[in-house]
């Protein structure tokens, strides 16, 4: 073992510092240092490599199941508990009829990923006499519990608790009742959302809300401009129905009570009753690279609202959001809203969360409003309750209202997501962004909201 180690080190060091051959570099001290190292050393490693490498194909090549040529006549949905065979069913029929050869299973998982209460296990094609079936095999999230929801960041805390059915009778309807309590105020809120679950059938929801609620408007800078407490109290109900996979069209009324109770800093001249009529629309889609899911939207919806006590306003809502898979686990997130109000009075006036940006102020207040989300998200580590990912993003944003005035703010925002795989839950984050026209950081923390 000795003189093997001793020949190894002189080999080497005559390949390294050995006289060059010119001319002759077949019978040079460096080739016989190749050669020397190649059968003694590198040779047996090459091959405990590739042995390795075969074995590892061979599982990954051995699960590729054999698909079969053909049209799909039927689906096959296997491991459900709660939910409704027909209601699982419902969005999968469009590939009844599809070529198996032509079809990316990856269609299939955005599909059943987009309910939010169904997980694929394992997906194949199977061939019968009646044609080719469709098997899935799935998992259903926790849809029945109870949510405690967190706002916490610049603007202030709110902490909330809410009983949450997001697969209610098994129709992946959606019910929710609870409330909240911070620095906003305090409040109760009821609704209901039934799914369209069947071809022909329209959706429709319902909501009851009471907040008490203590509004400081602020600009920019974070200088409160006006401070008041008011008491609401709104009533609605919305029929919405998918005219095709990606379009669908709306309509809801809706009937709210505001009282003003303390006056404390430049308040409204009065309370308001309203009754509202919105009709709007929206196109959606989805797909799935691996590890996130990605959506295209586009929204537009149209507030009048007739004012028995008040001001009468009309508002026009806008909002996009555009994420696609550059490479599996890596996406372009681009996001982008736009709320023109015109001729409305303080109680009307939105903050700046439907522009789709965070460096404003939480209880900043404006009119009109539009605002860009532009960045990259990628995907971390994916855990057994979920997927972790990070994101990053440059923002910009036009305003216009009594305290903000007219501006365009910019600035960059990044932030941690985890996106639930085992509770029926969207997603949980934190995010800090800066705002590079007032040189102030917004930080924020989400628990069990929507992004």
């Amino acid at each position: 073992m000795a003189y093997q180690n001793l020949r190894f080190w002189y080999v080497c060091y005559m390949g390294a510092f050995g006289p060059r051959v010119q001319g002759n570099y077949y019978n040079s001290p460096q080739k016989r240092c190749v050669q020397y190292l190649w059968n003694n050393r590198l040779k047996p490693i090459f091959f405990a490599f590739a042995i390795f490498a075969v074995f590892c194909a061979f599982p990954l090549y051995s699960q590729e199941s054999f698909v079969p040529s053909g049209y799909i006549s039927s689906i096959e949905i296997i491991g459900l508990k709660r939910t409704k065979n027909h209601v699982a069913q419902h969005p999968l029929e469009k590939f009844i009829g599809r070529e198996t050869l032509s079809l990316d299973l990856n269609e299939v998982y955005a599909v059943v990923k987009d309910t939010g209460i169904l997980e694929i296990v394992s997906a194949e094609f199977i061939e019968t006499e009646e044609g080719i079936v469709l098997r899935l095999i799935v998992k259903e999230k926790w849809a029945l519990f109870p949510v405690p929801l967190v706002l916490a960041g610049s603007g202030g805390s709110n902490f909330g608790f809410f009983l949450v059915d997001r697969n209610a009778f098994g129709l992946m309807d959606q019910a929710v009742i609870g409330g909240m309590y911070g620095t906003g105020g305090i409040t109760a809120v009821a609704m209901y959302n039934h799914a369209p679950n069947q071809k022909g059938q329209p959706g429709w929801n319902s909501l009851f809300m009471y907040g008490r609620r203590e509004r400081e408007d602020q600009d920019k800078d974070e200088k409160t401009q006006r401070l008041y407490t008011t008491d609401q109290l709104r009533f609605s109900f919305g029929l919405y129905y998918p005219f095709t996979e990606h379009f669908t069209g709306s309509v809801a009324a809706s009937f709210s009570h505001i009282s003003l109770q303390k006056e404390n800093l430049n308040p409204p001249p009065d309370g308001a009753i309203l009754l509202g009529f919105t009709p709007g629309f929206s196109l959606r889609s989805s797909d799935w690279d691996g590890y996130l899911l990605s959506q295209q939207s586009l929204s537009l919806t149209y507030h009048y609202n007739y004012a028995l006590q008040g001001t009468s306003y009309h508002q026009t809502e806008l909002r996009t959001v555009y994420e696609k898979s550059l490479v599996p686990g890596f996406r372009l997130a681009f996001r982008g809203g736009a709320v023109w109000t015109p001729g409305s009075d303080p109680l009307n006036e939105g903050g700046p969360q439907k522009a789709q940006v965070d460096i404003l102020p939480r209880h900043f207040s404006a009119r009109h409003y539009a605002g860009f989300s532009a960045g990259l998200e990628k995907y971390l580590v994916k855990f057994r309750m979920g997927t972790l990912s990070i994101l990053g993003s440059w923002q910009g944003v036009y305003y216009d209202g009594p305290v903000s005035g007219k501006e365009f703010n910019y600035g960059p925002s990044g932030g941690l997501r985890f996106y639930l795989s085992q509770i029926a839950l969207p997603a949980m984050g934190a995010n800090i962004a800066y705002n590079m026209n007032s040189g102030l950081f917004q930080f924020s923390f989400y628990m069990g909201m929507d992004f």
